[in-house]
């Protein structure tokens, strides 16, 4: 069944303007909902959910809560048990690997899954059909360059898991509802039986298909990374088309060499095609000089990804980009405004319960959470949500700024995460802070940053920030100078302490080309699907020290 990608995208857009409109009466109907079904449950009798008629008394009876407080209950799910969390059964266990690099299971119900079609699947449909309002639909919508993988997977008891961007294509495929003859790949390429990285398959699938119209992906270091991936193989790429061969350089396993060699047998008329085009001239405009009717970029970038997101407009040129949605493995919270605008998230109101936890040093009079309609714009708040799979008051971490309205909805921008710092003395830099000091720094250096992480160095005399960069011409004269100096400009407390002697002077690690692509490659290596790789800042584990450890040159002080 081929889904109506313009009826569902204008339904859903029609959804949001209306449960916008009406936002508080809908997050009180929402939270109520959530307490009536779910007040027989172990955690609903547990926490008085069957007595509880406002918002306040919510809260005043309900703890905040992490994952930890629901390991156990989770557990007992897993091992069969019924109305542990939710009255209705979970369909779908979301893998995180958490800040820790654990992994987290995390219970997905229907409603939720319905929930997330209707909004974080369908709105960005209806995004792309407003923008090109002006086109026939069959000019907007077609096949599909779907580079996120979604591999089949399940718990010892028979139930779907995996990562939260394949829950939706997963349980949509349960039921007879997903049409694979909407992608340029076939099924069993989308839906893999093992976890192998399959992207030579994908791509040249891909470029085969003359008429591609979108491009889908999660988040746009990754999408980036394709276009890299094509860029630097594009004439073994065209030689394979040509010849309909698999080159001897390509990691794959016998199975899957024969099946690209069975299923995409030679095409000299379209590597004849893509010839024409000159390989430098690919780093710009790519997109649209390989697939000429592709119509927009589906991928999370901005402020976190600047340097991903810029590489990718520059692949794609005046084609637009949907930054599309502000989700988790917890649950999805926004969607992205509009197209080309990254960092602005409409919260929409039936994704579950919303409360502000205003930050501590700024609103020490608040003793509650604030709600949805309680929040101002310019105000930064960490999120605490309430779901519809079983997590109640349960914070996020995300420190979000409200920066407009959607009728009673509030605009947000992700700031960053608070428990992801690094932190020696006091003064707690977070991703947010070492991102603009980064960009300072590749300007005043008029270099090129590709990637960099960092971790604290206790090596020296005094703890200190050791920065590792994958970068382009830089002189490293200064570098630690400068980027120190960048530091103090954007975290006022690490300047402090920097005066005061408690943290030395930063250090710079310079990374082999290449190093940060790798690390996706060993993620990949070690069962890590692409899907759920965000890009690496804070080395906060042992094996991510010891892999950039290994890619560094001897080159820095």
């Amino acid at each position: 069944m081929k889904t109506d990608y313009g009826k569902l995208g204008l339904e859903s857009m029609d959804s949001l303007r209306k449960t916008s409109e009406l936002a508080a009466d809908v997050q009180l109907r929402i939270l109520a909902g959530i307490m009536r079904r779910n007040c027989d449950t172990v955690y609903g009798k547990k926490y008085g959910f069957g007595k509880i008629e406002t918002a306040g008394e919510f809260q005043r009876k309900v703890p905040l809560s992490v994952y930890g407080n629901y390991e156990e209950y989770i557990l007992r799910m897993i091992a069969g048990e019924e109305k542990v969390l939710t009255e209705e059964p979970s369909v779908y266990y979301c893998i995180s690997s958490g800040t820790t690099g654990e992994a987290k299971y995390l219970p997905l119900t229907e409603t939720d899954l319905k929930i997330q079609y209707s909004y974080a699947y369908g709105i960005p449909f209806g995004m792309v059909r407003e923008y090109y309002r002006d086109l026939p639909e069959d000019k907007v919508f077609g096949k599909i360059f779907q580079i996120g993988e979604f591999a089949k997977t399940s718990m010892e008891n028979g139930v779907m898991n995996g990562i939260r961007s394949g829950c939706l294509y997963q349980w949509l495929d349960r039921d007879g509802q997903f049409d694979a003859g909407d992608y340029c790949v076939p099924k069993e390429v989308l839906f893999p039986d093992t976890l192998e990285d399959l992207l030579y398959i994908k791509v040249r699938f891909a470029l085969e298909e003359q008429n591609l119209c979108a491009i889908h992906g999660v988040f746009i270091n990754r999408v980036a990374g394709v276009m890299d991936y094509i860029w630097r193989n594009w004439e073994m790429l065209l030689h394979d088309m040509e010849h309909g061969s698999v080159d001897e350089s390509v990691d794959l396993s016998p199975w899957w060499r024969e099946y690209a060699e069975r299923k995409l047998p030679p095409n000299p008329a379209r590597a004849n095609q893509l010839r024409r085009l000159s390989h430098e001239s690919l780093r710009e405009n790519m997109v649209q000089k390989i697939w000429p009717r592709v119509r927009y970029v589906l991928a999370i970038g901005g402020r976190t990804f600047s340097y991903y997101t810029e590489k990718m407009q520059g692949y794609a040129g005046n084609i637009p980009i949907y930054h599309y949605a502000y989700a988790a493995s917890e649950g999805i919270f926004g969607v992205a405004e509009k197209m080309n605008q990254p960092d602005r998230y409409i919260l929409f109101p039936e994704a579950g319960f919303f409360e502000f936890l205003p930050l501590a040093d700024k609103w020490k009079k608040y003793e509650q959470p604030l709600f949805l309609w309680e929040v101002s714009v310019g105000e930064r708040y960490e999120l605490v949500f309430t779901n519809h799979s079983g997590l109640y008051r349960y914070c996020m971490g995300d420190v979000v700024e409200v920066v407009g309205w959607y009728g009673q909805a509030p605009i947000v921008q992700f700031c960053y995460r608070r428990n992801q710092v690094i932190n020696i003395a006091g003064e707690k830099s977070n991703q947010e802070q070492l991102a603009q000091a980064m960009e300072k720094f590749a300007l005043r250096m008029g270099c090129e940053v590709k990637g960099y992480c960092v971790q604290e160095d206790v090596s020296g005399i005094l703890p200190r920030y050791l920065f590792y960069l994958e970068c382009t011409d830089l002189d490293i004269t200064e570098a630690q100078d400068i980027l120190d100096d960048c530091l103090c400009r954007v975290n006022y407390e690490y300047q402090g302490c920097r005066k005061m002697n408690e943290i030395g002077k930063v250090r710079i690690s310079y990374l082999r080309a290449g190093s940060f692509r790798r690390y996706e490659e060993y993620l990949a290596d070690n069962g890590v699907l692409m899907g759920q790789n965000k890009r690496v800042c804070i080395l906060d584990t042992a094996e991510k020290k010891q892999f950039f450890a290994g890619q560094a040159m001897e080159l820095g002080a």
